[in-house]
């Protein structure tokens, strides 16, 4: 019984661990909005990616502004992006997560190359939450269980 525990506790550890350090190491080749806004002399056309935490704060007709914290900037759809656009807009709301590919151009927005909306993403998560909690109270149980057998 101690045994299984302890091997449950170990694959939790070192779960634990790979996620600190996919978190260190991923976010460093990742644009954010906040270091894009801290640079604005970036070169024009210059490609970032936003794929950790970007939600759509206002949507218009050719054009969507992106927040991740409190930055904002605007991301502009080109033509040749309009027609899915048009189709997927209707579908997306303030709030809704995104991850795209585009170019930096001055004076401060983004042009679309690639963009991707994360339907059911706050789901996902709340469901990952709870997951974990389930966990955590099995492990507190099978751990009281040890101790009074």
């Amino acid at each position: 019984m101690r045994v299984r525990i302890v091997g449950f506790l170990s694959c939790l550890v070192g779960l634990a661990v790979l996620s600190f350090y996919s978190a260190r190491v991923g976010s460093a080749a990742v644009d954010t909005i906040p270091e894009i806004s801290r640079h604005r002399g970036l070169p024009n056309g210059q490609e970032v990616r936003l794929t950790s935490d970007v939600k759509i704060a206002e949507i218009g007709s050719d054009r969507f502004t992106a927040e991740q914290g409190r930055a904002r900037i605007d991301v502009l759809i080109p033509d040749d992006l309009r027609r899915d656009w048009d189709t997927t807009r209707p579908g997306i709301k303030p709030g809704d997560y995104v991850s795209l590919r585009a170019a930096y151009r001055a004076p401060g927005y983004l042009e679309a190359r690639e963009y991707h909306v994360h339907k059911g993403r706050r789901l996902k998560i709340w469901v990952s939450v709870a997951a974990l909690l389930i966990v955590g109270l099995l492990v507190v149980k099978q751990a009281r269980e040890g101790k009074n057998a």
